[in-house]
């Protein structure tokens, strides 16, 4: 299955805006609950708005407002970049094949799909992980692992081992580990530390994940299916729900585990 990657993609605008220096941890924009761009509003999910924010909070919260702002100083190709680098985009390399690739739209891909030049309003809708973007469960879940277990990007497999039915190992596959990401260590651990503040601190739109005695760290998203609009009478049906997607990793600053829960229609991360 391929689905817009919603909020759960604000790790990889983040990541990118801070390795490309366009911001740092503490710039800060304010939210009212929209941001004009040309002719129209670009809501945040929060109608009223969060004020002033910097990037932690952003991340912390959700706030699209902040990475509507973001995804213009970046643009759409450097987004794509570091999409790409974290595996999203191409296979994963799953071992039974079929494997959806999702999509990174770049002004390019735009130019040769449909003959019409990229447009900066889109860059807003793609910072958050709408738009034309699509991932897998599969791949959300390689690239976060990859991003915070210190850079291994490792080929999803679904054996282990093989042993005969009185314990005899007959055979190993073994953890392969497909290529090395190269991130500044300082902006992923600000960007773990803010998604351990997405269940574990106030305002975190992850609490219900928390569990007691296992730090979780993760990221909410919501991905829209339909565009809503006031008065809309078909926003009702199940179909047209949004999805829900929830990323996280566990112990959240020496991760053993990652998962990704993903709802289809389930209304919201």
């Amino acid at each position: 299955g391929q689905y817009p990657p919603g909020s759960v993609f604000k790790i990889i605008t983040a990541l990118a805006a801070l390795e490309e220096t366009v911001i740092t941890p503490d710039t800060a924009f304010s939210c009212p609950g929209h941001f004009s761009f040309g002719n129209r509003d670009y809501h945040c999910w929060k109608k009223e708005g969060h004020g002033r924010v910097e990037l932690k909070r952003a991340i912390v919260e959700s706030c699209d407002v902040y990475f509507y702002q973001v995804g213009l100083r970046l643009g759409v190709d450097r987004i794509a970049k570091y999409s790409f680098g974290l595996g999203l985009g191409k296979p994963t390399g799953y071992p039974l094949g079929q494997e959806k690739p999702g999509l990174v739209p770049t002004s390019a891909w735009k130019l040769k799909r449909f003959r019409i030049p990229w447009q900066a309003g889109e860059t807003l809708s793609v910072a958050i992980g709408q738009g034309f973007n699509l991932a897998t469960p599969l791949q959300i879940a390689a690239s976060i692992s990859a991003l915070f277990n210190g850079g291994k990007y490792f080929q999803p497999r679904i054996v282990q081992t093989v042993r005969s039915p009185d314990g005899e190992l007959l055979k190993e596959f073994p953890p392969l580990v497909t290529r090395n990401l190269h991130y500044n260590s300082q902006n992923v651990e600000f960007i773990r530390e803010a998604l351990w503040g997405v269940v574990n601190g106030p305002g975190g739109t992850g609490a219900r994940a928390k569990v007691q005695g296992f730090d979780v760290a993760g990221k909410t998203g919501t991905s829209q299916v339909i565009q809503k609009r006031e008065g809309r009478s078909d926003a009702h049906i199940p179909e047209f729900q949004d999805h829900a997607w929830f990323a996280c990793f566990a112990p959240a600053r020496n991760p053993e585990n990652t998962v990704v829960a993903f709802v289809e229609h389930g209304g919201g991360g």
